[in-house]
């Protein structure tokens, strides 16, 4: 083990032998278990995760058990109430002055309701809940206690329609009242429960209806008294309409529940059907959960909303102590991988400007090795292997490249005997015309032009127009050699006369037509041939024939086995024209057969776009 002669004491101090000689793997380990940064994370998540969810656990139980206490505190006092209203209606001598008073001029009411307002106080004396009791009916109001401020048709319209209920309560929102007397006057919040009176006798309607008025901060001082104890939880009462009953801020009373909760938050109470309801609401940008308790006395309900932020403030502190002790150990671990790492990165830098000089074409380089008995050393020593492979394989490919130039001269000058067929064939045509053997000039004419076609410039395509070129030169050479009488006509598409094919595809499917699907016919037969575009983007050739046809399961045969080229149905090869277009083309494409006996043959070939 050699240090730098250079290097720094603490870097010496920190890197003693046993890890200088050790592997890099057991380094990068020992750097790890040393901190141990992974434990603390993992312990800190968890405990984070712990905590956040026995606090979520807790807050929500306990605002589930709120909840239900003040429902049930609701309902008992509300049927406390209902109770006193009974007791209102079921006195004999009250409906009796209440008949008298309504059939009485209003002029009178004030005096002659007196006892009647002595009546009432005793019963509600026993209740200081009650501000006030009043009385409508369809042409009067009748003062119990107190007498309300505005006594308009307007004012007592809503009570009124207690006497469309029957014998029914009804229960009112909270409203801002304002009641007077001769000494002095009051103005308070109140909700009020109306029920129509009925004759004690025999239990008819009265036509009137007694609105009991009750101060809202009753309510109220139940729900803040539930709360009391949570400073997190917010609790108020809405009724079936999403109105505010009782809220803590009094200037919100008798506003709609979507200025606190939303239209969403307002929109999962309405739509729940089940008497409890839960659910996770962001409003505001600020996370809540909503619990909502229906009562059993009449639609109202219960809502505690719990703020998340609030709710989270505990294991929120206690992740900050977390990240704290993290960023600590990470700075730690930075100083302590930084000694570390000198003696891994320095390697790798120099590792690095080797390979610069190598891909600047510098193959002399060599890693020269110190003896480190780690990564590092066998690294080096397979770099400077890669790099003389690299060096040979260059040569290589020199020597490769110039015995490839002599090969293309030597194709270069193959290419003459080509040519020297294309002139001699011309030599022979012009010959023939000389000589006035039209006939041989026109079939030497035809064979130079099919040869050019089929011989190409060595290219696997053609042109379209170019195929359909050296079927036309077959079937003029075959007329000549056997003076056949079958029509053709052929049908080409301008659009696709300049995209590619595969070349030598239909001429083998021609001359299996010509050879046997006239056999024994002297005339009448006719050859088909036509190239368009598909629909779905692709050429098409069609070749069809009225000759003797095949069966479908001999038609299919053709193209399962290749042929040998031996006379006999397909012998040309149709397998194999159809293989060299799967090659060239993809599997998606090729030829098909439709044939039936004595109804011809229809040949499809399917290719795509090639330009």
């Amino acid at each position: 083990m050699n240090h730098e002669p250079d290097a720094p004491l603490w870097r010496r101090v920190l890197s003693p032998i046993f890890i200088w000689k050790s592997s890099m793997r057991a380094k990068w380990m020992l750097l790890l278990f040393l901190f141990s940064l992974t434990p603390l994370v993992v312990m800190g998540i968890i405990s984070f995760s712990i905590s956040r969810s026995t606090i979520n656990e807790k807050a929500t139980e306990y605002s589930e058990h709120l909840l239900d206490q003040t429902a049930d505190n609701l309902d008992t006092r509300l049927g406390i109430y209902k109770e006193m209203m009974m007791q209102v209606l079921g006195n004999a001598e009250i409906v009796s002055m209440l008949r008298k008073l309504d059939d009485a001029d209003p002029a009178q009411y004030d005096l002659d309701s007196l006892s009647l307002t002595t009546k009432l106080s005793t019963i509600v004396a026993i209740n200081q809940d009650v501000q006030s009791i009043s009385f409508v009916s369809r042409q009067h109001y009748i003062k119990g206690i107190y007498r309300w401020s505005e006594r308009t048709e307007q004012a007592a319209r809503p009570f009124l329609q207690t006497l469309e209920d029957g014998s029914s309560f009804r229960w009112f929102p909270t409203r801002y009242g304002t009641y007077v007397d001769s000494l002095n006057s009051q103005s308070t919040y109140v909700f009020s429960l109306a029920k129509q009176l009925y004759k004690i006798s025999d239990d008819s309607p009265l036509g009137i209806a007694a609105v009991l008025d009750i101060r809202e901060d009753v309510i109220k001082e139940l729900v803040s008294k539930a709360a009391s104890n949570n400073r997190d939880l917010q609790s108020f009462i809405i009724d079936g309409g999403g109105r505010l009953v009782s809220y803590p801020d009094n200037a919100m009373i008798g506003r709609s529940v979507t200025e606190v909760l939303g239209e969403r938050g307002y929109a999962q109470i309405a739509e729940a059907s089940a008497e409890e309801l839960k659910f996770p609401l962001t409003y505001r940008g600020s996370k809540l959960i909503v619990n909502v308790k229906k009562l059993t006395t009449n639609d109202w309900m219960v809502v505690n909303v719990i703020s998340k932020s609030a709710l989270y403030q505990d294991s929120d502190r206690l992740l900050q102590i977390i990240l704290l002790i993290a960023l600590f150990c990470i700075a730690f671990s930075i100083i302590a991988a930084i000694v570390l790492a000198g003696s891994i990165t320095k390697p790798i830098l120099k590792m690095i400007r080797l390979m610069k000089r190598v891909m600047d074409g510098e193959l002399s380089t060599r890693y020269q090795t110190k003896r480190r008995y780690d990564e590092f050393d066998e690294l080096g020593s397979n770099f400077n292997a890669m790099v003389a492979r690299i060096d040979e394989l260059l040569h290589a490919v020199y020597v490769e490249q110039d015995q490839k130039r002599v090969a293309e001269l030597k194709a270069l000058q193959a290419q003459i005997n080509p040519h020297f067929l294309y002139n001699t064939l011309d030599i022979i045509k012009w010959t023939a015309l000389i000589q006035k053997a039209n006939h041989a000039a026109e079939m030497v004419s035809l064979l130079s032009r099919l040869l050019r076609i089929s011989l190409g410039k060595g290219e696997e395509t053609v042109t379209v127009e170019e195929e359909i070129e050296h079927v036309q030169c077959y079937l003029g050479i075959q007329q000549f050699r056997f003076n056949f009488n079958i029509e053709t006509s052929i049908e080409m598409a301008e659009e696709v006369r300049l995209l590619r094919t595969p070349k030598l595809i239909l001429q083998p499917l021609i001359e299996n037509a010509i050879m046997h699907a006239f056999e024994g016919r002297e005339s009448g037969g006719r050859i088909e041939i036509a190239c368009a575009r598909e629909p779905g983007g692709g050429i098409l050739f069609e070749i069809a024939d009225n000759g003797v046809g095949m069966d479908p399961k001999a038609a299919q045969k053709m193209l399962e086995q290749p042929g040998d080229g031996k006379d006999k149905p397909g012998g040309i090869g149709l397998a194999n024209v159809d293989e060299r277009i799967k090659l060239i083309c993809g599997q998606g494409y090729g030829i098909r057969i439709q044939s039936e006996l004595g109804a011809g043959t229809r040949i499809r070939i399917r290719l795509p776009l090639m330009t």
